[in-house]
């Protein structure tokens, strides 16, 4: 799947092209001339009917919507940025989390959780069988399914933690739906992914909360470099859906430090094997940094002129050391 670089072309729509596979064969028939046998299978994509007259309005929130969205999403909503299409997208608003999901790439641009006493420190265990199931709020053919993840080698990767709700059963089970999922590399969803989440759930009971956002990103390096940067770069997707496959994945923590001030402190991981004990250290980034490549505004609160001095604070600077495990000064 051919991928336009994050910041190249921002005033052109992305491109969500499918790669037309080709097969080529060659039948010897004993009696007769060497024949050239072609096929061709296509496949389909959503895009948004821009010119249409008939553009179907977005519902709006209601009063409960609008609730667990001030609940769990700190200093706002997150937008897209300003020449960065993101192509259609659908919100999905559920007690225990909030996302958007690409009804392209069938998978989350966002995950916002708040981490505090309503879900952490109960006596639920990570379910016997895991039930993963495709979100019925999303219709078939702009959704992640089952079957796409069979044998993929990929895991259903959560973005939203089953571990993050151990108190209520339907919130659980809700992390579930696919829609909260992206392909992940087995050794590093079920390892350093795994370890960072439960460091992550350690400050938040520590500090009597946290907010997280998660997310998938699609990024090259060669694209930070004026000599190696191109415009473009490939992913991969798995299943007849297309899931996409995310290059890396980033997750941000913004919560009270010890003296009553907001912290923040964000990690962006490659997808791919890690060793068996990683420096969280080498993995800290701003959160400037993954909104300049991504295109989401995660906290657009923070973009009032009297939150300048918090903007800065949160935003642009960067912790040199990982939080210790009772969280931040």
């Amino acid at each position: 799947m051919l991928r336009i670089a994050p910041g190249a072309l921002k005033m052109t729509t992305r491109i969500y092209q499918r790669r037309t596979p080709f097969c080529c064969a060659l039948l010897a028939i004993s009696i007769g001339p060497l024949l050239l046998v072609s096929c061709r299978t296509t496949t389909e994509q959503v895009r948004i009917a821009y010119f249409t007259r008939f553009q179907k309005a977005e519902a709006g929130h209601t009063p409960q919507e609008e609730a667990i969205l001030k609940r769990l999403c700190l200093f706002g909503e997150p937008q897209h940025a300003s020449g960065w299409p993101h192509g259609p997208t659908e919100e999905i608003v559920r007690e225990g989390y909030v996302l958007e999901h690409s009804l392209a790439d069938k998978i989350p641009l966002w995950v916002c959780e708040h981490l505090g006493n309503e879900d952490l420190g109960g006596s639920l265990k990570r379910p016997d069988p895991e039930p993963f199931k495709p979100d019925p709020k999303l219709p078939p053919g702009s959704r992640a399914e089952l079957k796409d993840y069979k044998h993929s080698g990929y895991d259903r990767g959560h973005q939203a933690p089953s571990g993050d709700e151990t108190k209520n059963q339907s919130r659980q089970d809700a992390t579930y739906f696919l829609s909260n999922m992206v392909p992940q590399i087995g050794q590093f969803n079920q390892h350093a992914w795994e370890q960072l989440e439960e460091t992550v759930r350690a400050w938040a009971a520590s500090r009597g909360g946290a907010h997280v956002i998660t997310g998938p990103m699609f990024y090259d390096l060669k694209e930070d470099d004026p000599h190696t940067a191109t415009g473009h770069f490939t992913i991969k997707a798995i299943g007849k859906d297309h899931v996409a496959v995310p290059t890396h994945l980033y997750k941000i923590v913004v919560l009270r430090g010890k003296g009553g001030q907001w912290r923040s402190i964000a990690f962006v991981m490659k997808n791919q094997k890690y060793p068996k004990n990683v420096d969280y250290k080498d993995f800290i980034q701003s959160i400037r940094w993954i909104e300049d490549r991504t295109g989401i505004n995660f906290m657009p609160g923070l973009d009032k002129p009297e939150n300048a001095a918090l903007h800065q604070q949160l935003e642009r600077k960067v912790p040199t050391e990982v939080w210790p495990a009772d969280g931040p000064e």
